[in-house]
């Protein structure tokens, strides 16, 4: 009996262990270093990834949730403090290595977009409005 309970136990911490989320915590600085927030994004064993955003003080002032769905694309949704939706984004793969982001508000109306391509030092992503007008472009080395 108690080679049984050791047995028990001891799965019951495997399977613990086993579901275990992953935690990485990324600080926000402004110009001088001084802390301006936090982002706390937790990922489960599925992939999925909840971020909650804190501000200097340590107060939440907002979440995400990231789902991603078996044909390569993620949906998030965004919440304020209070727990109330105020947009969405989805993300999906291209077949030429890019990855399109359509943003929209809390009613489903598009917002704008980004595309997001790898290029020969890095990424460069454009940002578009809802009418498709570009509004920036950013690079990352």
């Amino acid at each position: 009996m108690k080679k049984m309970m050791i047995l028990a136990a001891s799965l019951l911490v495997a399977m613990t262990l086993h579901a275990q989320s992953n935690r990485t915590v990324e600080t926000q600085r402004d110009q001088y270093g001084h802390i301006t927030g936090t982002a706390e994004t937790t990922t489960d064993s599925r992939g999925n990834q909840t971020t909650v955003y804190k501000d200097q003080y340590g107060h939440i002032t907002a979440r995400s949730e990231t789902r991603p769905s078996y044909n390569g694309s993620t949906t998030t949704t965004y919440k304020d403090q209070y727990g109330h939706i105020t947009g969405t984004s989805n993300t999906r793969p291209s077949y030429n290595g890019s990855t399109t982001t359509t943003y929209k508000d809390q009613y489903g109306h598009i917002t704008g977009s980004s595309e997001t391509r790898p290029s020969y030092n890095g990424t460069t992503t454009t940002y578009k409005d809802q009418y498709g007008h570009i509004t920036g472009t950013s690079t990352t080395r």
